[in-house]
This record gives C-alpha cells, sequence and structure tokens, in this order.
C-alpha cells in the first residue's frame, strides 16, 4: 500500500511578494507558504524597510514565532521595554502582545503563527 505525504512547497521571486495588509493598514510585503485562507498555522516570510515608519504592532492570531534573517528592528511596549530584535535571533510573542515596531534597517523574517 503506498502513502502520499503532504506536503507546501514555495519559491521566492520578485514576483511573488503581496502587501500584507492588518486592521486596514499596509505593512511591508509577504511571501506566503500557509496563508489565512487555509486557516493556522500561518507560514511564510515578511519583509518591510526603515521607510515604512513605525507602526502598532499586535499578535493577533495566535502565538507569533519567527526568526529574523536580515535585519534589526525594535519592539516597545507601553511600559517603555525595549526588545530588539535581530538577524539570527529567534523570537516568540503570545497572542495579546502589544508594542510599537520601529524597522531599523532592512529587515525579513520567516514566521509561524499558531494557537
Amino acid at each position: 500500500m503506498a502513502t502520499t505525504t503532504e506536503y507546501l512547497s514555495s519559491s521566492v521571486t520578485a514576483g511573488s511578494w503581496e502587501p500584507l495588509v492588518e486592521e486596514g493598514r499596509e505593512i511591508g510585503q509577504v511571501h506566503w507558504l500557509r496563508g489565512e485562507a487555509e486557516g493556522l498555522p500561518l507560514t511564510g516570510l515578511w519583509k518591510i524597510s526603515p521607510e515604512e515608519g513605525e507602526f502598532p504592532y499586535k499578535a493577533m492570531y495566535g502565538f507569533d514565532n519567527f526568526h529574523v534573517i536580515q535585519g534589526e528592528a525594535e519592539l516597545e511596549t507601553s511600559s517603555g521595554e525595549k526588545i530588539q530584535l535581530v538577524t539570527g535571533g529567534i523570537y516568540s510573542f503570545p497572542e495579546g502582545f502589544t508594542a510599537t515596531w520601529r524597522t531599523r534597517s532592512p529587515f525579513m523574517k520567516f514566521f509561524v503563527v499558531a494557537k
């Protein structure tokens, strides 16, 4: 009896990026591996440039887990705590976590959002 393994695969090309829109605001670009139409977990690549400014960050759909592939950013919580996000770092923020996001250099992360 043969079995089939189900998996997803993707190739990143210049045309495979699309705007990421959260709460009506465009925030960087995303390349989906598993997108919202497929349910959780959400996985893919996200990139943003420093010119796009600061914005409110919120882990909305579950734990936001990510590996920073390139760049630096800073999260500042409402209590004033500053969390530095750096190339090579691996981070996990729980659903409901909020902060102000500031991109310091061209930034890209591989993310997994899951409950």
